[in-house]
C-alpha cells in the first residue's frame, strides 16, 4: 500500500471511529425527534433494568395434546405481551410451569394486572349456575383487538376460529343477549344486533368505551384464549438498583480491563500491538451497535459476560497472529512485511478452527438454552463473528498502512532475529524458512542492512 493510499484510508478510519464513539454516547434532537446514542439503546434485560417476572402452574390433567396446548399457551402469552407493547418480553415453560418476564417496565402494576390473571372466559346464554356455556374462549376465539365502531368510538373487535366462527353464527341467530363470564363471575352483558358469519365481530357499548375499557376488555378476553388453565404461584416485582449496580461495576471493571489490555498490547508488541489496540476498539464500537440494533439482542448479566469473553477472544487472536509473526522473522531473512503477510496466511487456519468450534457451542446454547443462557450466547455469537473480522481484516489493514510508513525498522514491531540468522547474515547468506514462496532465494549482507537502516 503506497503512503498517499494509507494516508486517506487512515483518515476515514479516524473519521469512523470519531463518528461512532461520538454517535455512541451522545443525545441530541433531529427534527421532531430526539436521536438517543445506541450505547444507551441496547435494550437490557430482567435483572439489569428490573421489570415483573411471574411464575404459573400449567393447572392441566396429562393428555397426548397437552404439550400442544403449553406451547399454544406460551406463544398466546408472548403475543399478548407483544400486543401491548412489551416487545422484551420472555415467555417460557419448564416443569410444568410457564415463566413471564417482562424488563425494563415504566407501569409495573399495570403489567403485573396484565400477566396476573390468565382467566377462563365463557358466553353464556343467560346468569347463574345453570345458564349454558355457549363458547368458551380457549376453544373459540382467536384473537381480540381494539378497534373503532361507525361513529368513531373505541369497540372491542372479535376474530373467531373455524369451529367459534360456526357456533357463534348459531348463536347470534338464537340469542339476543350474551353474557361473557371471567373465571366464573360475570364480566358484562352484549346485545346481539344480528347474526354474524363471517367469524368477526364488534362489540361496542351504549356509553361508548375508552380505550382504557376497551383495551382492559380485550386484555380478559385474551386471557381466556389460552389453551390450558394456569394458576398463579409467584408474582415479583424486581427492583432495577440491583440492574444499576450490576451495570456501574461492569462498565468500571471493563474500562479497567481494557485499558490493561491496550497497555499490554502496545508494550509486548509496539507497533503491532498499536494496531491491535485500535483494531479493539472499532470491535467495541462495531458490537454495541449490533447489540443495539439487532432485535433479538436483549443484555443480561450473563449476556455482559459473553460479550468480556469475546473481547478476550479478539485480543486472543491478534496474539496468535504477532506470535507467527515474529517466529516468522525469527528463524528467516525475509523483510518484515513478508513477515506479516505470511503470519497473517498461517494463523488464519488456527483462528478460523478455534473461534468456529466456539460458535458451535453458542448456536447449541442459544437454541436450547434458557432465557439467561441465550443471552450470553447471543451476545458470545456476535462478539465471535466480529472479533475474526477485525483481528483477520482490520488488524491487518492497519499494519499495512504502518507498514508503509516504516517497514525496515523491526524494533518497531518487536521482531528480533535469532542469533543463528543474525550468524548466517554476517556471512553473506541465510537460509529461509520454507514457506513455499521465494524458495531457495539468497540474502546478502549489505540487503539485510539497508532493510534495518
Amino acid at each position: 500500500m503506497t503512503r498517499k493510499k494509507s494516508i486517506v484510508v487512515l483518515t476515514l478510519l479516524a473519521v469512523f471511529i470519531v463518528l461512532m464513539t461520538v454517535f455512541a454516547v451522545v443525545e441530541f434532537p433531529i427534527g421532531l425527534y430526539d436521536y438517543t446514542g445506541y450505547a444507551k439503546t441496547i435494550k437490557l434485560g430482567l435483572d439489569l433494568s428490573g421489570g415483573v417476572s411471574a411464575v404459573f402452574i400449567v393447572d392441566e390433567p396429562e393428555t397426548d395434546d397437552l404439550q400442544t396446548r403449553i406451547d399454544g399457551t406460551v406463544q398466546g402469552l408472548q403475543n399478548l405481551l407483544v400486543s401491548k407493547g412489551y416487545t422484551e418480553s420472555v415467555v417460557s415453560y419448564a416443569n410444568g410451569k410457564i415463566r413471564v418476564e417482562v424488563p425494563d417496565i415504566d407501569d409495573p402494576e399495570k403489567v403485573l394486572e396484565l400477566i396476573g390473571r390468565p382467566q377462563s372466559l365463557e358466553f353464556r346464554d343467560g346468569e347463574g349456575a345453570t345458564a349454558k356455556v355457549l363458547i368458551v374462549g380457549r376453544d373459540h376465539i382467536e384473537n381480540a383487538y381494539v378497534t373503532y365502531d361507525d361513529d368513531g368510538n373505541y369497540a372491542v373487535g372479535l376474530k373467531f376460529n373455524s369451529e367459534g366462527s360456526k357456533i357463534f353464527s348459531e348463536v347470534t341467530a338464537n340469542y339476543k343477549t350474551i353474557y361473557i363470564y371471567a373465571n366464573n363471575e360475570l364480566y358484562t352483558t352484549v346485545s346481539v344486533n344480528s347474526a354474524i358469519t363471517n367469524g368477526q365481530c364488534i362489540i361496542t357499548s351504549s356509553k361508548g368505551y375508552t380505550y382504557d375499557e376497551a383495551y382492559d376488555f380485550v386484555t380478559q378476553i385474551q386471557s381466556g384464549t389460552f389453551s390450558v388453565s394456569l394458576v398463579k404461584d409467584q408474582i415479583r416485582t424486581i427492583s432495577a438498583t440491583l440492574g444499576e449496580g450490576a451495570i456501574k461495576s461492569a462498565l468500571i471493571a471493563a474500562a479497567i480491563g481494557i485499558a490493561i489490555v491496550f497497555i499490554f498490547m502496545a508494550v509486548v508488541y509496539r507497533m503491532s500491538g498499536l494496531a491491535a489496540d485500535i483494531a479493539l476498539f472499532i470491535y467495541i464500537l462495531l458490537l454495541l451497535w449490533f447489540c443495539s440494533v439487532l432485535p433479538w439482542v436483549q443484555l443480561t448479566l450473563p449476556g455482559i459476560a459473553g460479550i468480556v469473553l469475546s473481547i478476550g477472544m479478539a485480543v486472543d487472536g491478534n496474539i496468535v497472529i504477532f506470535e507467527r509473526i515474529k517466529d516468522e522473522f525469527k528463524h528467516s531473512s525475509k523483510p518484515v512485511s513478508t513477515c506479516v503477510k505470511t503470519g497473517f496466511k498461517r494463523s488464519l487456519g488456527a483462528i478460523i478452527d478455534g473461534n468456529v468450534t466456539t460458535l458451535i457451542g453458542a448456536i447449541v446454547l442459544w437454541i436450547v438454552g434458557s432465557a439467561s443462557i441465550s443471552g450470553f450466547a447471543v451476545t458470545l455469537f456476535i462478539g465471535i463473528i466480529l472479533s475474526m473480522f477485525t483481528s483477520l481484516l482490520i488488524t491487518r489493514l492497519i499494519m499495512n498502512i504502518m507498514l508503509s510508513f516504516n517497514s525496515t525498522n523491526a524494533k518497531l514491531y518487536a521482531l528480533k532475529r535469532s542469533p543463528e540468522i543474525e550468524r548466517q547474515l554476517s556471512d553473506g547468506v541465510a537460509v529461509e524458512e520454507d514457506d513455499g514462496e521465494d524458495e531457495g532465494k539468497e540474502v546478502k549482507e549489505g540487503d539485510y542492512e539497508e532493510e534495518q537502516q
